[in-house]
């Protein structure tokens, strides 16, 4: 296994624990404590994780961990979420999306669907050229090279000229006060503009982003019709949401 891939593996094992001992990651990704020691300082010299006495720490939840580590993160809840959102769609729908990890697990299964789709993320945009029964908007903008995500006024001038029948985001953090939220300002700003257009409005989730809050808010939590997420979600955090009239299904 070569470095950059034991790095992503480190950092995804973090976004699912929180904090992970030398030892445990040794065993996991069957290599010498001295080679994680090492993974370990390179990845705190780039600020993408904290050193501790025998492990790693995640440094806190405002700062935003790599997309190919955000993939692996919780993938099985991810692709149970996707399917059962593209499940929900019907037939000649205009949706508009972004490129979130979770969203995208939904984009696999909807290539044979006759639909529209508006999205601000190239790879959605890739993901979909093969689908024949789908006639893909891709906003112009100014990419996000993290998340490969439009953003900026011509992107959401782009958006304004569309009437959508449902928008489906992901959210980096949910929490029943704090709203929907994300890392960086501009991606949730172009997200709140989507959300503008839509009839109904779709979160997709897995339960670790629920009861967390990131720096950059997308929308209050009324703002969304439907949450989905994963069977792990707590009782007590899908009751507010309910008590805050958002429907919310487990999957």
């Amino acid at each position: 296994m070569i470095k950059a891939e034991r790095h992503d593996l480190i950092l995804v094992e973090l976004a699912k624990r929180g904090a992970v001992g030398v030892q445990d990651l040794a065993g996991f990704l069957d290599v010498s404590p001295a080679t994680i020691r090492r993974d370990i300082a390179e990845l705190d010299a780039s600020n993408m994780l904290l050193r501790t006495h025998g492990g790693a720490a995640l440094c806190d939840r405002r700062r935003e961990i790599p997309y190919d580590a955000k993939i692996m993160a919780y993938l099985p809840e991810k692709r149970r979420i996707g399917t059962y959102a593209a499940s929900l769609l019907e037939r000649d729908m205009t949706i508009g999306c972004g490129g979130g990890t979770t969203v995208m697990q939904m984009i696999t299964s909807i290539k044979r669907m006759p639909l529209r789709v508006l999205t601000t993320a190239v790879n959605v945009a890739f993901e979909l050229v093969d689908a024949e029964d789908i006639t893909v908007f891709l906003t112009g903008g100014m990419m996000r090279q993290r998340t490969t995500e439009m953003v900026g006024h011509i992107c959401e001038q782009t958006i304004r000229d569309f009437n959508l029948d449902v928008v489906i985001i992901g959210a980096d953090g949910i929490h029943r006060d704090h709203g929907y939220t994300t890392y960086d300002s501009d991606e949730a700003y172009t997200n709140r503009v989507l959300i503008g257009r839509a009839r109904e409005v779709w979160v997709l989730a897995d339960h670790s982003k629920l009861d967390q809050t990131c720096p950059a808010v997308i929308d209050g939590i009324g703002a969304a019709d439907l949450l989905i997420t994963d069977d792990a979600a707590p009782k007590d955090f899908v009751a507010a949401m309910t008590e805050r009239g958002v429907r919310v299904i487990t999957v």
